[in-house]
């Protein structure tokens, strides 16, 4: 299974509400008309986030997210077939532009690993944390996801209350071979993170109580090894996620 995962913004002058209204309703009913061979569509809606970190002032130019695209394939010639497709490239694709501020678009391509099942539907009240980690200097991408794979089960190991409020944790961790394929929202052809967490919780304040700390300790767990990821150029966002269709 591939993610062809997205953090988008809306585009100048829209507001928030507009965005996501237009985002679910109308792009993402234009999705499910011809869903082609994705698999899985889910948008995850933004309410609250926090980016960089308290020692990087100059982190505020490159974030501001409401909502993140998760796009899944069963494998790589999927993904191609559809995005070739003319649907996508003269439909949902040039769609984008009524609602997105396409050019600031960080997409990338990544293979989930499941830590932790999370529940197997949306509970009411449920959310959804997603991390996007940009990786430190020198590490290989194997390095990485090795040393972040440790560093988090160090943490909910060696603390009883974030394991306990937990309810699933999925490391995306990127793989390359699809990079055109993140021209479609937008963005840079290079994906610029190297992994999104996607953490669970019951409810708003169970995640903005608890990912913080886990977040800290994360960082802690990170210097500890040598270094696994940049805070100041890493962010998080607070989302509620609405699945558009899925696939038998």
């Amino acid at each position: 299974m591939l993610n062809l995962i997205a953090a988008v913004r809306r585009k100048p002058g829209m507001t928030h509400h507009a965005f996501l209204h237009y985002l679910q309703h109308v792009h993402g009913s234009l999705a499910a008309e011809n869903p082609l061979h994705v698999r899985r569509y889910v948008q995850n809606h933004v309410f609250d986030a926090s980016f960089g970190s308290e020692e990087d002032p100059t982190h505020l130019t490159d974030f501001g997210r409401d909502s993140v695209t998760e796009l899944h394939f069963e494998n790589m010639e999927a993904l191609a077939a559809t995005m070739a497709d003319p649907y996508t490239r003269e439909v949902i694709g040039p769609d984008g532009a009524h609602f997105s501020d396409m050019p600031s678009a960080l997409a990338l391509l990544a293979r989930p690993a499941v830590l932790m099942p999370p529940p197997s539907s949306a509970e009411e009240g449920q959310v959804k944390v997603l991390h996007f980690i940009r990786m430190s200097e020198g590490l290989d991408q194997d390095s990485f996801t090795e040393r972040w794979q440790t560093a988090h089960e160090k943490v909910l190991a060696e603390d009883e209350p974030q394991a306990g409020a937990l309810r699933g944790y999925i490391q995306h961790r990127q793989v390359s071979g699809a990079e055109k394929a993140l021209r479609h929202f937008g963005g840079r052809e290079e994906p610029a993170y190297e992994g999104v967490a996607v953490l669970y919780y019951a409810s708003p304040g169970d995640a903005l109580t608890h990912f913080p700390s886990y977040e800290r300790s994360l960082r802690e767990h990170s210097a500890e090894t040598g270094g696994v990821y940049d805070p100041s150029r890493s962010f998080v966002l607070y989302s509620r996620e609405v699945t558009i269709f899925q696939r038998p």
